[in-house]
């Protein structure tokens, strides 16, 4: 895939080359964080900072154990906002960033990531 949502050699660099590994995970990943995204977003619609910052906080590093690393990074931001304890302009984009990197992830794992 052209412009995979995973930085693939990366994961499997963590993971000692091992493909069934990495797919496993992917597996387990799409099964385990169905409907994420609208977690994230209404913990934060709802002024929970609290629990903002802890699924952002996971998904930064499951995103990074999977090679997401776009997915990441938009963690990250949402992450750093949630610290913040408060709504700030930054919150609608950074949330639209996330949820569009989220279905990039998932769509990809389901129809098949490509371990070369």
């Amino acid at each position: 895939m052209a412009d995979s949502a995973f930085n693939i050699s990366d994961a499997l660099g963590r993971l000692m080359n091992n493909k069934n590994l990495y797919k496993k995970l992917l597996d387990k990943f799409q099964a385990g964080y169905a409907g994420y995204e609208e977690k994230v977003a209404n913990a934060f619609g709802e002024g929970n900072f609290d629990e903002a910052l802890h699924l952002s906080h996971t998904m930064k590093g499951l995103a990074g154990n999977l090679g997401a690393e776009a997915m990441q990074e938009a963690s990250l931001a949402l992450e750093m906002i949630a610290k913040g304890g408060s709504k700030t302009p930054e919150l609608d984009a950074a949330l639209e960033k996330f949820a569009y990197e989220f279905r990039r992830v998932m769509d990809e794992v389901k129809s098949g990531v490509d371990l070369g």
